[in-house]
């Protein structure tokens, strides 16, 4: 189950970029200025794709520890 939540995040990700990057070409088409500089408030995309990762392996891990060590009581 988690390859298929990893798979589906990297999805939505991509599609994100994706999205934007044919914003950008449709904006320079009808010739307005697409500037180089970013003003993004709060939290970068690609930062909360990490975060839900780390969350996601590290709930993981801890998960199959706990659980290993209860088996071994």
């Amino acid at each position: 189950m988690l390859k298929f939540l990893t798979v589906i995040l990297i999805l939505l990700f991509v599609w994100w970029r994706v999205s934007r990057w044919m914003d950008v070409r449709r904006r320079r088409a009808r010739g307005e200025d697409v500037s180089y500089q970013v003003d993004v408030k709060g939290f970068r995309p690609i930062t909360v794709l990490s975060v839900i990762f780390l969350l996601l392996y590290g709930g993981y891990v801890i998960w199959f520890a706990l659980t290993e060590w209860v088996e071994l009581l």
